[in-house]
Order: structure tokens, then C-alpha cells, then sequence
């Protein structure tokens, strides 16, 4: 597929038109509370949104109270060995489901924190308030890349856009052809300037059109 990576002033009035035809969003993406955040960022991708909620209500109705903060976390992980029987009992534990890479994933999660010193909500509303993707996160957690790192920043209130699978849809779908995804955020960063909205919220607003259409 060709991907473009300039983007023309035409582009970005055409994406404003049809933003501001989107109506409000009825929810907003922020999570307040630490564990989630950790299990959301290594859920929420390539996973459909029903078996990511039934997941993480498995979690608050069976696994947070032994597992609600940092250190449980990482006594649970250390409890099972990182092979993939191990990983399986973690993921049944927390999710109920047999999502055993994705507690690998959570793994490296949990150790980037502990070397990061971020091991409390208060500390990763700091990290993402005051981190640089380039800097301080690419190539340093396996398995997690640009659009990972944007829905965990995002999370945590940084008005920035995710993109994922449903941002790029909805754009290509505007302009006809696809975008990098540093250039789907710069133009909906732009976008929500534009309109007077927080751009997390726009993303919401763009979510919740493209999942209701699907």
C-alpha cells in the first residue's frame, strides 16, 4: 500500500468538515487506576472491544482485590514461570481468557516500570506527561511500538490522537488514500485544534463512529 506522509492544506480541510459532523462522544478514553492501565495497554490491541471489556470485568470481579497495585503485580508474575504454561495461568488469573503472549507483554511492561522508577498512577500521569517516544520509549519494551505507546499516554489525559486500526480507516476513508501513522496524529492533532477539542476526545468521537458503523 502506498503511504503518504505530507499531507496539503486541502487535506486537512477536507478531515476538519467531516470531523465536526461526528457528534459528541459518549465516553472518553482516561483511566485512573494503575493496573488497569498496565492490563488495558497490553490488551487493547488487535482484540475486539466486547472480549476486552468481559476481560477486564473478569479482573475487578476476580483478581483485583489480590491484584491492585505494583507490587501484587509483580508477586503474581513472579509466582508463575515466564514459559508459555506460566503466562496461560497468569492470563486465566487475571482475564479469564488464554492470553498468554499477551502477559509476556506485560512482562517487559512491568520491568521498563521498575527500571523507569513508574510504579504508581501518580508516576505514570508524570511519565506521560513529561516522556518522548523517541527518547524514552521506542525500542525498549518488545512488542509495543508507536500507536501502543499514544493509547497509554492517552490515557492518562495527553491530548494526542491513537493509530490504530479505526483511525486510519477513518482517515483513508476521507482522503482517499492512506497515511503514515505520525502524519494520521499530526493531522488530527491539527483537526482538534481546529474545532476547540481535546484530541483524545476527537479519537473517542472517531472510535465510537467507525465501531458503530462496523
Amino acid at each position: 500500500m502506498n503511504v503518504k506522509s505530507k499531507f496539503s492544506d486541502s487535506d486537512l480541510q477536507q478531515l476538519v468538515s467531516r470531523c465536526k459532523s461526528l457528534p459528541p462522544a459518549k465516553g472518553d478514553y482516561l483511566v485512573h487506576d494503575y493496573v488497569e492501565n498496565l492490563l488495558l495497554t497490553v490488551l487493547d490491541y488487535q482484540l475486539q472491544g466486547v472480549t476486552i471489556g468481559r476481560a477486564m470485568e473478569y479482573y475487578r470481579q476476580h483478581a483485583r482485590t489480590n491484584v491492585a497495585d505494583f507490587a501484587s503485580l509483580v508477586n503474581l508474575l513472579s509466582t508463575y514461570p515466564d514459559d508459555r504454561d506460566g503466562n496461560q495461568a497468569v492470563a486465566q488469573y487475571l482475564w479469564g481468557y488464554n492470553y498468554w503472549n499477551r502477559v509476556v507483554l506485560l512482562r517487559r511492561f512491568v520491568a521498563y516500570f521498575a527500571q523507569s522508577g513508574v510504579t504508581t498512577q501518580e508516576q505514570l500521569k508524570q511519565w506521560a506527561n513529561e516522556s518522548n517516544f523517541d527518547r524514552d520509549f521506542k525500542g525498549k519494551v518488545k512488542g509495543a511500538g508507536y500507536a501502543i505507546y499514544q493509547w497509554l499516554i492517552m490515557r492518562q489525559g495527553i491530548e494526542t490522537i491513537k493509530p490504530d486500526l479505526w483511525i486510519h480507516r477513518f482517515v483513508q476513508d476521507v482522503l482517499g488514500y492512506a497515511v503514515s501513522d505520525q502524519m494520521a496524529v499530526d493531522l488530527l492533532e491539527r483537526v482538534a485544534r481546529e474545532m476547540g477539542v481535546k484530541a483524545y476526545e476527537l479519537d473517542w468521537r472517531i472510535w465510537e463512529n467507525q465501531s458503530g458503523r462496523s
